[in-house]
């Protein structure tokens, strides 16, 4: 199926009317430092400014939106290490219904927290031996509630791509367009909607997927043009972005879309958190940090190029903070 056919731009610019009153737009800043050293012009996304600390709550709202229009809702039931329960919690504490998390028992204690004071009811599982699908279906069917996927869904993705069309605006006021764009990859809903919108708009615009090392699914699913797993035994720093898998809808999306994958390990992650907080005065989890550090590390072609980075979350745990930044 072609990626249009799944999601198409006016889904987007709908979802931007639907989020209008609800979500911040979050600035696009101008990296003066690294555009000098690097010769280019390096444009971050603070993502970690949005409401709940990352962009998650802009699919989280859309697709609650969406469902209240078209379902008699009992409540509402996601899974999640932390980024989109907040989101959910949130979106569903402004509809004013219900919300249900399913998150790993190893999850930032920060996010916990974000989660349970948005009133969320919380289900614990253990990441490495059980399966938060079936543990949320199950319960979903059992108390009618209706999922709201972290990602493999049409208004989800849709409500990420607002992202870009908030570029779009931005980047514009510079008199410029973007060669490059690095994204944070879980399953790939975020990439996902922001290639839709800005493959649309700048055809030549090269998009890449940034992952954490062990946990490269989408990189080698993009250059193999098939779904691998990642091994849910290997460790990572950046908690949300320990995905499986890519998702089918999103996979179908970005396997048309993007360039290639971008890898960056744990220390790179770390130093990219403490270049955020010593240069720009932002706080980045280490899923949020992965594009930064990709260019801190010179992972594609700087010199140059217009290049826009997502920033995709600030909800980091205070004590990886420190050890990033001391």
């Amino acid at each position: 199926m072609l990626s249009s056919e799944i999601l198409n731009t006016n889904d987007i610019i709908e979802a931007k009317k639907t989020l209008k009153n609800y979500i911040t737009k979050t600035p696009l800043i101008y990296d003066f430092n690294l555009s000098e050293k690097y010769e280019a012009k390096i444009f971050y996304k603070a993502e970690g400014l949005q409401r709940t600390g990352s962009f998650k709550i802009r699919g989280a709202y859309n697709k609650i939106h969406k469902s209240i229009n078209h379902d008699n809702l009992n409540g509402v039931l996601a899974w999640s290490s932390g980024n989109h329960a907040q989101g959910v919690a949130e979106a569903a504490k402004i509809f004013k219904i219900k919300a249900t998390i399913v998150m790993p028992k190893d999850a930032p204690k920060i996010k916990i927290e974000g989660t349970r004071l948005r009133g969320a009811n919380i289900i614990f599982y253990d990441r490495r031996n059980e399966n938060r699908e079936e543990i949320g279906k199950s319960i979903a069917k059992k108390k009618n509630l209706s999922i709201i996927p972290p990602y493999d869904d049409k208004y989800v993705i849709a409500g990420q791509g607002t992202i870009g069309l908030e570029i779009i605006d931005q980047i514009k006021e510079y008199g410029l367009k973007p060669d490059k764009i690095l994204v944070p990859t879980g399953g790939g809903g975020l990439i996902a909607g922001i290639s839709t919108i800005l493959k649309k708009k700048y055809k030549n615009i090269n998009i890449y997927s940034v992952e954490p090392k062990y946990f490269s699914d989408y990189s080698k699913s993009i250059k193999n043009k098939k779904i691998f797993l990642n091994n849910m035994n290997n460790y990572s720093i950046c908690d949300s972005l320990l995905a499986n898998r890519p998702g089918e809808i999103t996979f179908d999306i970005n396997k048309e879309l993007l360039k290639r994958g971008l890898i960056v390990n744990d220390n790179q992650v770390l130093k990219a958190i403490k270049y955020a907080y010593q240069n720009l005065g932002i706080i980045l989890e280490p899923g949020g940090a992965v594009a930064l550090a990709a260019i801190l590390n010179k992972k594609t072609i700087i010199k140059n190029k217009t290049i826009v980075a997502v920033l995709s979350g600030s909800n980091i745990d205070p004590k990886v903070l420190k050890k990033a930044i001391t």
